[in-house]
């Protein structure tokens, strides 16, 4: 849950395409209420939240390419977003599908910054193949 005073509300996807990242601590991390509200603009995004449902993990997607040679375009694209926002995700890949988990690790939790990184990533991606 969110210790801070001000809520977050949910946006459309296109509004965080303008957000940067910024260093974010304790009180930062938005509630398991507030995430779900945000999903709702995130079609092909899911939260992994710990055992008692209350405590969002993470924000991940799977994305899937007809080849590696997508998945290299994707990784790429992925590494250059990471370092442009001094962000940076865990990322899985096999032959054709690239696995991404975004979290704010200093905040404990799903912040601004991986709902930033998650819409630039679905933008820089959104053509490859």
């Amino acid at each position: 849950m969110s210790t801070m005073n001000t809520p977050h509300p949910a946006r459309p996807l296109a509004d965080w395409l303008h957000v940067r990242c910024q260093h974010l601590g304790e009180g930062h991390a938005w509630s398991a209420d507030e995430i779900e509200a945000q999903l709702d603009e995130f079609e092909y995004w899911s939260v992994e939240f710990d055992a008692k449902g209350e405590h969002a993990l993470t924000l991940w997607r799977q994305y899937a390419f007809a080849n590696f040679e997508g998945v290299k375009l994707a990784v790429h694209a992925i590494t250059h977003l990471a370092d442009d926002e001094d962000h940076h995700p865990e990322v899985t890949f096999s032959y054709n599908r690239v696995k991404v988990r975004w979290n704010t690790h200093s905040a404990n939790g799903i912040t601004n910054n991986d709902w930033a990184c998650a819409a630039k990533l679905d933008d820089a991606l959104k053509h490859i193949g």
